[in-house]
């Protein structure tokens, strides 16, 4: 999420229409574009794969960064239609080159994609230095910078001007408002993108290079593979410095203190995603028992912990399980009754976002993680005017 500082309540007010035109909407072959056009979306984005780049890469290595066949234009003849429909409803689209690959392959693909639609779309989007360089040396003037480059500083955005002269630089979904406001200011004329939130990778898309093409065939990205199968391991005592300079413990004394293992609401919650999968369920019991011998609100006082706890309880049915679940939702309900969910952030965090966005001319649109495909809708129902409480957002801000 993008942070707003620190300040705990701010009235936001946006003007509705301008945040249905602004919203940028990736799309591919099942999407229904009157029905979006019919919503005042005029902004698009979407992928290409050739028939032949399919039949030898499949989908694991598209150029748009995106690993399901559903999620791609495939046929030539609906692309173009597409191009047509939006462009002649006042709409824009642009083409996704949004790999992190810039093998020779993939570069002959981006040359051939170049050829079929540089002359058709609004724009294309790139995500690395080897795309742009050949945007740049074929002579084309409408690049997009990807969120993918990491563009967190306003030097940033120097640098790509004076290399590339880009039509727009979409900023990542992580960066804070206050850098946001940094930037955009610092190059009024530069056009800009940014997320209206972020998602729930830890990670800067920017710079992680994990691989998710296999969600495609069956076995979930790397990253939630390595969640649900990590192994907990023994660390040291965050005190074990005082442990050992401690002149009143004899030798032994410090070995015993250094030799427990801590025990934490998160190295709990650890050692029980591991009993879980690995169905060790005497272990993972015990560990339940002592889950409900912490104060509720030591849970709830973090939204992570509060957030993983409540998704191991809904994978349990023993009664131990849903009896702790119960507390915890019965606690929170006394705390924050007013908590609404959407993706898992607070609606008046998002309108607050809008407010700040319309404060800038040069930031022309925004985007919602999953592409908003339909997420967008939501975005209908918020209040033109709320406020925006941190605490109850999922991120602390």
């Amino acid at each position: 999420m993008c942070g707003v500082g620190s300040n705990p309540t701010v009235r936001a007010k946006y003007k509705r229409d301008d945040m249905q035109k602004n919203i940028i909407i990736g799309i591919d072959a099942s999407s229904d574009i009157s029905a979006l056009l019919d919503d005042n979306i005029k902004q698009f984005y979407f992928g290409y794969i050739s028939e032949a780049y399919l039949a030898n890469y499949a989908t694991q290595h598209s150029l748009n960064r995106r690993y399901r066949l559903s999620e791609q234009y495939h046929s030539l003849k609906k692309a173009y239609a597409t191009i047509t429909q939006v462009q002649e409803s006042g709409g824009i689209i642009y083409l996704a080159l949004n790999a992190f690959g810039s093998n020779d392959t993939m570069m002959a693909e981006a040359m051939s994609l170049y050829k079929l639609f540089a002359h058709k779309v609004d724009g294309i989007i790139v995500a690395t230095v080897a795309m742009a360089v050949m945007l740049k040396n074929l002579g084309y003037e409408k690049i997009v910078i990807s969120n993918l480059f990491g563009v967190y500083t306003p030097q940033s955005v120097g640098f790509l001007q004076k290399q590339f002269k880009p039509m727009k630089i979409i900023l990542p979904r992580d960066i804070s408002l206050e850098n946001i406001a940094l930037i955009v200011t610092a190059y009024p004329e530069q056009k800009f993108e940014c997320f209206l939130y972020g998602d729930n990778c830890r990670y800067s898309e920017s710079f992680c290079f994990v691989e998710h093409g296999y969600d495609s065939v069956g076995f979930g990205s790397l990253c939630s593979f390595a969640s649900t199968h990590k192994k907990p391991i023994k660390t040291a005592s965050v005190h074990f410095k005082h442990i050992a300079k401690d002149s009143t413990l004899s030798t032994e004394e410090k070995k015993a203190k250094l030799s427990k293992e801590a025990m934490s609401i998160a190295s709990v919650l650890d050692s029980s995603i591991v009993y879980l999968y690995e169905k060790d369920f005497d272990n993972l019991f015990k560990n339940i028992e002592l889950l409900n011998r912490y104060d509720s609100t030591m849970i709830l006082a973090d939204r992570t912990l509060e957030l993983r706890t409540m998704d191991l309880l809904s994978k349990l049915e023993i009664p131990l399980a849903q009896t702790l679940a119960k507390k915890l939702k019965e606690a929170k309900k006394e705390e924050r009754n007013s908590y609404q969910i959407f993706h898992k952030l607070n609606p008046s965090a998002i309108s607050q976002t809008l407010a700040f966005f319309e404060r800038f001319d040069n930031i022309v649109s925004y985007k919602i993680p999953s592409r908003g495909r339909t997420h967008y809708k939501h975005l209908q129902n918020l209040d033109k005017e709320s406020v925006y409480n941190y605490q109850e957002s999922q991120y602390p801000l």
